[in-house]
C-alpha cells in the first residue's frame, strides 16, 4: 500500500513552495492595482496614444537599463502588466535564490532561510511595491540574489558549465545595477566569494598569507566580477552623464560626522522605528489585516515544521547582529553622500529603503538564535520570524490599501474630466478634498495631475499640480525646469490660461481609504456592482476657470528662480 501513496515533497521543495505561496498571498493586492504613481506618468503609457518622452532617462538621468525596461514595456502595449510581472518575478525568484544560497553555504537552516527571505521580501518600509516604473528596482534587487545563487553553483562547477554560469552571473549583476544601491550588496557578494576562497586555502599557510592568496586568487580567477562595477560606473560617466536637474538632484559630497549621524538616524527612523510604530497603531485601529497575516504565517509555520534539524550551525549569534549594523550603515551611506534621505510620510520617498529589509532580517536572525537557547528553535522561529512576518505583512497590506485608494481616486477624477468638455485652460490647480480625516493622504505630484489631464483630454501642453502641495511660485519653478538640460518636463507648459479643479467624494461624503478599497474589491472580485459605475459615482468634480488663487502669475517671477526640490 505504501508504494501506492503519493510521494511527499522533500524538505527543501516544501520550504520553497511555502515561501512562494506566502509571498504571492502577501503581494496579491499588487495584481489588482493597475494605476500609475508619481514619476510612472513620465515613463509609461497608460494607453497607446498617450505621449511620453523618455529620452531624459538616457540624456539626463543616466539610467540606460531603466530606459530599456520602460521602452520594452511601452512597446508591448501593456506596460502595467509588464511592470507588475517584473516586480512579482523579482520578489519570487529573489526570495527563493536568497533562501537557496543561504542553505547551500550552510549559513542558515531551512526555517531560518524561509523566515529571513520573508522579512526581506515583505519589508513594508519600502511603501512603493505597487509602483510601476519602480518595479525595475524590485526586479533588479531580485536579480542580485539570482546572480549570487548562480555564483555559488559556478564556484564548484567545471568546464563549460562553469563558463556559462559565470557569464550568466555577470549579466545578471549588471542588470541589477539598475538600482544603483545594489552595488553595496554586490560588494557583500564579492566579500562572500573572498571568504569562500579563503576557506578553501591551506590552514598551514597562516592567516595573513592565506588572506593575501585568497584576494589574489579572486582577482585572477574572477576578473570580470571585480571589474564589473568599475566598467559600469565608467560607462555611465562617459556616455550617460547626469546633467541639468539630475546633476543637481544628487548633491554628492563628503558628509561630516554630524551629517552621517543625523542621516543614519533618519534612515533608522524611517526604515524601522516608524514602520513598527505605524504597524502597532494600525493593528490596534484595524486588526483584520494582521489577524489574516497571523493565520497565513501560522499555517506556513505548521507546514514548515521548524526545529526538526540539528542545531550545530545555530551558534553564531553575535555575527548576524554585527552584519546587520554594518550593512545598515553601508546601505545608507551612498544616499547620504548623494544628499538624499528617506521619509515614512511620503510613500515615494520610501524608494531609498528597498534594501533595508536585509539588515532587519539579520537582526531578527541574531535575536532568534539567542532566544532558541532558552525556548528552543521552534518557539524561537515562531516568536521572532513569525511575529516579525505578521507585523510586516499586515503593514504591507495597509500600504497596498493606501496605494489602491490612490489609484481609485485618480481613475475617478480622470473619468469625470473625460466626460466633460475641456474648459479654455491648460494650467490647472487641483483642490483635493476627497478623503476624510481618518484616511492617510499624500497630495498628488506634478506628474500625476498633469498625466491625468492628458489622459482625459489628449496630448496637449497641460500643466497640473495639487494646490496644497506646491509653493506660490510653482509656475516659475516649472518654467525653469522645462528649460533645463536633460529635463523630463519639456512638454509641461505653465504659461497657458488657468483653472482650478475642486475634487470631493461623491455620494454621502468623504470615505476612508479602507472602506473605498473594500467596496472596490467587492465590485471587482465578487461582482457585487459594476466597476465603471462605481468609479463614476466616486467623485464630485467642479472646474472654475480663471486665475488660480494664491499662485504667482508667471510674468511676475523674479529672475533668480531655483527648484523647490
Amino acid at each position: 500500500m505504501s508504494s501506492l501513496s503519493p510521494p511527499s515533497l522533500s524538505p527543501s521543495l516544501r520550504a520553497i513552495a511555502i515561501l512562494i505561496v506566502v509571498l504571492l498571498v502577501a503581494h496579491a493586492p499588487m495584481l489588482l492595482n493597475d494605476g500609475l504613481f508619481m514619476d510612472d506618468w513620465l515613463v509609461l503609457k497608460p494607453r497607446p496614444d498617450y505621449f511620453i518622452d523618455i529620452d531624459f532617462l538616457l540624456n539626463g538621468a543616466g539610467h540606460p537599463i531603466f530606459y530599456s525596461y520602460d521602452t520594452f514595456a511601452n512597446w508591448t502595449g501593456a506596460p502595467v502588466v509588464v511592470m507588475v510581472s517584473l516586480a512579482l518575478a523579482g520578489i519570487v525568484f529573489g526570495a527563493v535564490c536568497l533562501m537557496l544560497t543561504a542553505i547551500r553555504l550552510d549559513l542558515l537552516d531551512r526555517a531560518e532561510a524561509v523566515g529571513f527571505a520573508l522579512i526581506v521580501w515583505t519589508y513594508p518600509g519600502y511603501q512603493l511595491w505597487a509602483g510601476k516604473a519602480n518595479a525595475v528596482y524590485v526586479f533588479s534587487f531580485g536579480l542580485l540574489f539570482v546572480g549570487a545563487w548562480l555564483l555559488t553553483l559556478a564556484f564548484s562547477a567545471q568546464g563549460w558549465r562553469r563558463v556559462l554560469l559565470r557569464v550568466a552571473c555577470a549579466c545578471l549583476f549588471v542588470l541589477s545595477f539598475a538600482l544603483n544601491s545594489t552595488v553595496v550588496l554586490y560588494a557583500c557578494v564579492m566579500l562572500g566569494l573572498f571568504v569562500a576562497t579563503w576557506r578553501s586555502g591551506a590552514v598551514a599557510q597562516g592567516f595573513v598569507r592565506r588572506a593575501w592568496l585568497a584576494a589574489w586568487r579572486c582577482a585572477l580567477g574572477y576578473p570580470e566580477l571585480i571589474a564589473l562595477p568599475i566598467v559600469y560606473a565608467g560607462t555611465l560617466g562617459i556616455w550617460f552623464k547626469r546633467i541639468g536637474l539630475y546633476a543637481q538632484h544628487y548633491g554628492a559630497h563628503l558628509p561630516t560626522l554630524g551629517e552621517l549621524a543625523s542621516g543614519w538616524k533618519a534612515f533608522f527612523d524611517a526604515g524601522y522605528r516608524d514602520v513598527v510604530a505605524h504597524a502597532i497603531r494600525a493593528a490596534i485601529q484595524v486588526p483584520a489585516p494582521f489577524i489574516l497575516a497571523a493565520v497565513l504565517v501560522g499555517v506556513a509555520l505548521l507546514l514548515l515544521r521548524p526545529g526538526t534539524e540539528a542545531t550545530a550551525l545555530r551558534r553564531a549569534t553575535a555575527l548576524p547582529l554585527i552584519l546587520a549594523v554594518g550593512l545598515f550603515l553601508a546601505l545608507s551611506s551612498p544616499y547620504l553622500i548623494a544628499g538624499l534621505r528617506p521619509s515614512s510620510k511620503h510613500f515615494y520617498e520610501s524608494r531609498h529603503l528597498l534594501l533595508f529589509g536585509v539588515p532587519a532580517g539579520l537582526a531578527l536572525l541574531a535575536f532568534k538564535r539567542q532566544a532558541e537557547r532558552w525556548i528552543g528553535p521552534t518557539a524561537a522561529v515562531a516568536m521572532l520570524f513569525g511575529l516579525g512576518s505578521i507585523l510586516w505583512i499586515g503593514m504591507l497590506w495597509n500600504d497596498y490599501v493606501f496605494m489602491q485608494a490612490r489609484t481609485l481616486k485618480q481613475e475617478a477624477l480622470t473619468r469625470s474630466l473625460a466626460d466633460r468638455i475641456q474648459p479654455t485652460a491648460t494650467v490647472y490647480a487641483l483642490d483635493d478634498r476627497f478623503f476624510d480625516y481618518r484616511s492617510r493622504d499624500v497630495p498628488f505630484g506634478l506628474a500625476e495631475v498633469t498625466g491625468m489631464l492628458r489622459l482625459a483630454w489628449g496630448n496637449q501642453p497641460f500643466f497640473g499640480f495639487a494646490l496644497r502641495a506646491e509653493r506660490p511660485d510653482i509656475l516659475q519653478e516649472m518654467e525653469w525646469k522645462r528649460a533645463a538640460p536633460g529635463t523630463a518636463f519639456r512638454h509641461f507648459d505653465p504659461s497657458g490660461p488657468q483653472a482650478t479643479i475642486s475634487l470631493k467624494a461623491g455620494g454621502s461624503g468623504a470615505a476612508s481609504d479602507r472602506a473605498l478599497v473594500r467596496k472596490y474589491y467587492a465590485c471587482r472580485l465578487l461582482a457585487r456592482c459594476d466597476v465603471a459605475e462605481f468609479l463614476a459615482q466616486l467623485a464630485e468634480v467642479k472646474i472654475t476657470v480663471g486665475p488660480i488663487a494664491g499662485i504667482l502669475p508667471l510674468n511676475g517671477a523674479s529672475e533668480d528662480v531655483s527648484p523647490s526640490r
